[in-house]
């Protein structure tokens, strides 16, 4: 039997395909508009393919894949974790518009803590340099890291990238940028860490694609952070393998906002 996880994402929607709790295959692409009309015509595609498969969403367009079901992206990225490490832990999940805390048993959501939205400690914050400065994300390696990242001051992103405008007069580098710019989306997230054990951090999201990035965040947290293979998808994995999961799980976790 095949299932199908969707994860509709401010920014990006993730796909997983499963059969018989085995990854078919991954793929993702840019979050469309007028979506009820879009993931009407991108199911009808997949039932040609997959006539039997379940299909499960999760993000912030969830509502829009038909009348599916749908389950809390909490819930979903809780699953995946567990599925792809086997293991117990905390999630840092940076997203394009908020960033999360999960703490995950066996699968099991069992406290997540979000901050405000606010967009210097989101990609969308990162989205927004990088069209300023003309860098494809793919094209980011913080592998080249050196001395200590540039600090930026403003908490805000609107005041940041001001900042950011100053930088560029100032004839510092595109990497010098960029490492101030995601190195200010972590210290943002330090207020939610507190709230946690301290323990190693799993990486997931857009960012945990980048080359370099769990070193980097490590240097930036003060904690081991480590990045899963194919951590960008693990809440629509969590979604694939959800026909056993009670909708409203997530509502059972207490739930923290900053």
């Amino acid at each position: 039997m095949y299932c199908i996880g969707i994860d509709v994402g401010s920014t990006f929607t993730k796909y997983c395909v499963m059969a018989d709790r085995n990854i078919d295959f991954l793929f993702m692409e840019r979050t469309p508009i007028r979506q009820r009309e879009y993931f009407k015509e991108k199911l009808a595609s997949f039932m040609e393919e997959y006539p039997d498969a379940k299909v499960t969403s999760c993000g912030y367009g969830k509502r829009n894949v038909s009348e599916l079901k749908s389950i809390n992206e909490l819930t979903a990225l809780a699953k995946g974790f567990f599925f792809v490490t086997g293991k117990d832990g905390i999630i840092l999940d940076v997203g394009g518009q908020d960033t999360k805390i999960i703490l995950q048993e066996n699968g099991k959501l069992k406290k997540f803590f979000i901050n405000d939205k606010c967009a210097a400690g989101s990609g969308m914050f990162l989205s927004n340099i990088l069209d300023m400065i003309g860098i494809k994300f793919q094209d980011i390696d913080l592998t080249l890291k050196s001395g200590i990242p540039i600090s930026l001051s403003s908490t805000c992103a609107v005041f940041a990238q001001s900042e950011i405008v100053e930088l560029i007069a100032n004839n510092r580098t595109e990497q010098e940028i960029l490492q101030a710019v995601i190195w200010q989306i972590f210290v943002m997230a330090k207020p939610l860490l507190s709230k946690v054990d301290f323990k190693p951090l799993l990486l997931s999201g857009g960012l945990s694609q980048i080359r370099g990035i769990a070193s980097f965040a490590s240097d930036a947290l003060g904690r081991k952070c480590t990045v899963a293979e194919n951590g960008m998808y693990l809440a629509s994995i969590g979604c694939a393998l959800s026909n056993d999961i009670p909708e409203g799980g997530a509502r059972d976790a207490a739930q923290i906002h900053l």
